[in-house]
């Protein structure tokens, strides 16, 4: 595959994520104000609107990890590296990816366990009455597709343009 069309397939990867991101937090806004107005208008709360808004939270953050990854937009002291060299930036991005890749697949391991024996078990949840491991499963799926994204950005160069463009 070519670069051109790699960095393709990852900027609409990007977007999808995001914007599966961004109507979870609509959806989060929109339940909360309607459980607002019928606790406060109607005097009758939505039974499910707590349980919903923290499974909608939960997709809209491990959903947009790996683009958070690929941009290199998580939070982090960068102050130091900024004045490095370049070679000496360049391997503390690498540092920082394998880091990073190391505990995403860490929590693949541990998490992955946990979602088969939700779905054994058919644990669900108590207002909405869904499947726990829905939820639950978006933990180890963001951070499979987190790992992803790490390896593609060393591979593709990303992390490489990302250390140039560190202010020094």
């Amino acid at each position: 595959m070519r670069s051109g069309t790699g960095r393709r397939i990852i900027d609409v990867a990007r977007g999808a994520l995001r914007t599966v991101s961004a109507l979870m937090l609509l959806g989060i806004v929109g339940i909360n104000g309607a459980n607002v107005f019928g606790r406060y208008i109607l005097d009758s709360p939505l039974s499910w609107g707590e349980e919903s808004m923290v499974f909608l939270q939960i997709i809209a953050v491990f959903v947009v990890l790996p683009a958070v990854t690929w941009d290199g937009a998580h939070v982090r002291m960068d102050l130091l590296a900024g004045s490095l060299p370049l070679k000496l930036r360049r391997m503390l991005e690498m540092l920082a990816d394998l880091s990073s890749l190391a505990v995403a697949v860490l929590i693949v391991y541990a998490t992955v366990p946990i979602v088969l024996r939700l779905i054994e078990f058919d644990q669900r949840s108590d207002a909405l009455e869904i499947p726990v491991a829905i939820p639950q499963g978006v933990v180890p799926l963001g951070f499979a597709l987190t790992a992803v994204a790490l390896i593609a950005r060393e591979l593709s160069g990303k992390a490489a343009e990302a250390a140039k463009s560190m202010h020094h």
